[in-house]
């Protein structure tokens, strides 16, 4: 039942109820007191009519001096000529009327043997020193209520010479109230009723429009959009009706909005190259994608703390309230799995004061870390590799000019030492002018087809000789019908010159070098080196392609070389569109292998 008067409809048909039951028995009371008051306002002035008929003939009677049984005739005339008249007007209300005298004695009364004629009416004293005075008497033993109006008689000396007493039941007053009170609570009843009815009719007209709202507003509360209410009416809610079905269009709008810019931003995320971490004002994690999971490392949870996700050196403080920029390094004990990251930490402000969190956009800065630091070695290397045969020639120099110069054998020997240095330098500055062309993709390369047997033939003679002086077997073997490439001819030789001078340096006496092309897949074909030398440890396989990295570095130099023959080799495989490795177990060989695409008739040469 409480639920029920939860309900606006109930509440509107109570409350209108109350206020109509309310104001129907104000005006009922209001209406029913001043019938009371009409009917006893007339009563007594009817009370009062009858008694100023009496008034003079009753003065006359009393003031002739007759004997008192004279007296009592005239007086009970006189009475039974007001009971006809009255009758006669039609008042048929009963009356009793009794005659006083100045004592209080009863003279005379209408009612046929009444029993108070002689006694004295003490009722009477209860009238006032007035000419004239009402009141209502109850009667106990019946409980009615009767209307009293006593009426004093005065001589021409204003002397009182009796009474006029007059008492009237008031029932038919009251059964006439009654009857008209009655008369209107059956009326108050039915204006209640079908005003409820007219409520009820009205409340429904105004609680369904909101019923279909709040309906149609609760399941948009829970996501679905597409909804619309039925517009009625041109009234208030009618124009409530449009104004939602408006809010829930353009909600849908907005959110279809959001949903696209939802999408674009996940979209973004998910192929940004950059990692992306958003938090709130406290440092938890409320975005992320997946580039910021793989650069780190591991899985990275909704509410996370930042700092127990990223290893800083240097904790951010929150709220963050300005730009701020970090490098971390991942395993940096770890060669291989080296990483360095660059974190720049940007403020998410809400409006133009309050900070509610920051952004943080991951770089990967490790190729750029590492070509710095390749560059600084370069640098280093460069001038080294400079500095030592300048130095070399410099001292010899200097001792030719103290005195050296003047003994043959010492000066010949100083001159040719200094012309091998200078060499040494040539030979380098040529390699890095070459490495610094090929960089900057302005070399030239003369491609034509070629087959493989007369690209490694005259590479394999030019090397027997070398590898019989040092007892060094060298091997040919070359598949028979393999396909021809297209190459630049002498930047090949030189890749092929530098891999097996290379072999030939590191191989010891009664060695094997193994020249050997091979066909693999359907569009490559395979060339390796393959030599029993010293081998390469597994820490240094994957920097030897770097520039001046030598794996022993003092013998490197005592056997001679500038440190770049296999960086430019790299770079002129990787010009024809090749692949570069090596292959090698520590002291049981090495072999370096390059892929050569095949000749394309469609393409023809590149």
């Amino acid at each position: 039942m409480f639920q029920a008067f939860k309900n606006l409809q109930w509440k509107l048909v109570v409350i209108f109820s109350l206020l109509i039951l309310i104001s129907v028995q104000l005006i009922g009371v209001t209406f029913i007191s001043s019938l009371q008051k009409f009917y006893s306002d007339d009563f007594i002035e009817s009370l009062r009519s009858q008694a100023n008929l009496l008034y003079d003939p009753l003065i006359q009677v009393l003031v002739e001096n007759k004997s008192p049984a004279d007296t009592k005739t005239e007086l009970d005339k006189k009475l039974k000529q007001l009971l006809f008249l009255n009758t006669k007007t039609g008042t048929t209300t009963t009356v009793e009327m009794e005659i006083l005298d100045e004592q209080g004695y009863v003279l005379s009364s209408s009612t046929e043997n009444s029993k108070n004629i002689g006694k004295k009416n003490l009722r009477a004293q209860n009238s006032t020193g007035k000419l004239d005075s009402t009141f209502i008497r109850k009667d106990r033993a019946t409980g009615r209520d009767y209307q009293t109006y006593i009426k004093h008689l005065e001589n021409e000396n204003q002397q009182r010479i009796g009474t006029i007493y007059i008492e009237a039941s008031l029932d038919p007053i009251y059964a006439k109230i009654r009857s008209i009170g009655k008369l209107l609570f059956q009326s108050a009843s039915v204006t209640l009723i079908t005003t409820a009815i007219l409520i009820i009719v009205l409340s429904q007209t105004i609680t369904t429009p909101l019923k279909e709202i709040t309906k149609q507003a609760t399941a948009m509360a829970a996501g679905d959009f597409n909804q619309q209410v039925a517009v009625k009416s041109d009234d208030e809610i009618g124009r409530l009706a449009r104004a939602f079905n408006y809010l829930a269009a353009h909600l849908r709008r907005a959110l279809s909005q959001n949903e696209e810019e939802r999408e674009k931003l996940e979209t973004v995320l998910a192929n940004m190259s950059d990692g992306v971490i958003a938090t709130d004002h406290k440092g938890n994690i409320i975005v992320k994608n997946r580039w910021v999971e793989k650069m780190i490392g591991h899985d990275i949870g909704l509410g996370d703390r930042l700092k127990d996700v990223l290893p800083m050196e240097e904790d951010i403080s929150f709220p963050l309230d300005h730009v701020h920029e970090a490098y971390i390094e991942l395993h940096p004990n770890n060669p291989d799995a080296f990483m360095m990251l660059k974190a720049t930490f940007t403020p998410i402000k809400r409006g133009d004061k309050e900070l509610v969190g920051l952004i943080a956009v991951l770089s990967d800065v490790t190729e750029e870390e590492k070509l710095d630091r390749q560059r600084k070695d370069f640098v280093a290397n460069v001038s080294h590799e400079l500095r030592t045969p300048l130095t070399t020639i410099k001292s010899y120099l200097e001792a030719l000019k103290d005195g050296a110069i003047h003994q043959p054998d010492i000066a010949t020997h100083f001159l040719n030492v200094a012309d091998t240095e200078a060499e040494r330098m040539a030979r380098l500055i040529s390699d890095l002018l070459q490495l610094s062309r090929l960089d900057a993709r302005k070399s030239h390369f003369e491609q034509q087809p070629i087959s493989i047997p007369h690209l490694l033939q005259p590479v394999y003679e030019r090397f027997s000789m070398t590898c019989k002086q040092k007892d060094i077997t060298l091997r040919l073997e070359v598949d028979e019908h393999l396909p021809t490439v297209v190459v630049d001819r002498d930047k090949m030789d030189q890749v092929l010159d530098n891999v097996i001078s290379n072999a030939v340096k590191y191989t010891p006496i009664n060695g094997t070098i193994t020249i050997k092309a091979v066909k693999v897949e359907s569009d490559k074909i395979q060339i390796s080196i393959a030599d029993t030398g010293l081998g390469i440890p597994k820490k240094d396989l994957n920097r030897l392609f770097e520039r001046f990295y030598r794996v022993d570095k003092a013998r490197s130099r005592t056997l001679g070389g500038t440190g770049l023959g296999l960086s430019i080799a790299q770079e002129i495989i990787h010009a024809h569109k090749g692949e570069i490795w090596i292959e090698s177990e520590y002291e049981q060989g090495t072999t370096v292998f390059f892929t050569l695409p095949i000749r394309s008739e469609a393409n023809g040469i590149n």
